[in-house]
């Protein structure tokens, strides 16, 4: 599931523009959680360091899987702009089936990779949601060059096709409703 989440999102995306019923109202509230989305994967990807260490650091200090909150809070601000019930429903299919799976098995291998230290950081900092007890002991720094690294800009793009499909949807439907 891991590999396939990507594969698997690109028919969820094509099919939640379909089915969006665009309400330009939400434009705003949707953009800032959206960026605060983003934001938060941004500083993550700058900490982590995939494969080489138990990333500690940034927001890992208060939460274990940042970069699902951030792509959780990123496909709520496109929920709330979309306005279907359908887009809702199939966001949280998305997230049930494909990142509950992966975040199980991601944290099976770093039990394995780092037994000790994995152990006594999960029973602090909670998988999905964020807690206000820092964890003591962060083990990086942030980086631009590991937000790269970590292909960040990926993310960036698709949210600004994402607007760009949506603000000329939105602005073809409210031109048809002006004229």
């Amino acid at each position: 599931m891991r590999r396939h989440r990507r594969t698997l999102g690109i028919p969820l995306i094509l099919a939640a523009f379909w089915l969006a019923h665009y309400r330009p109202r939400y434009l705003i509230q949707s953009f800032v959680l959206v960026a605060v989305g983003e934001m938060i994967r941004i500083w993550a990807a700058g900490h982590l360091r995939k494969n080489q260490i138990l990333t500690t650091g940034g927001p890992y200090r208060f939460i274990r899987n940042p970069l699902y909150l951030g792509s959780f809070l990123i496909a709520i601000g496109f929920c709330l702009v979309a306005n279907s019930i359908w887009v809702w429903l199939l966001v949280a299919a998305y997230f049930a089936l494909c990142y509950i799976p992966v975040i199980r098995q991601e944290e099976s291998v770093l039990r394995e990779k780092f037994p000790g230290e994995y152990r006594f950081y999960s029973a602090v900092v909670p998988a999905l949601y964020p807690t206000l007890l820092l964890y003591s002991n962060p083990s990086t720094e942030f980086s631009w060059w590991q937000v790269g690294r970590n292909k960040e800009y990926n993310a960036v793009l698709g949210i600004l096709v994402a607007y760009a499909y949506l603000i000329f949807r939105v602005g073809k439907l409210l031109k048809s409703f002006l004229l």
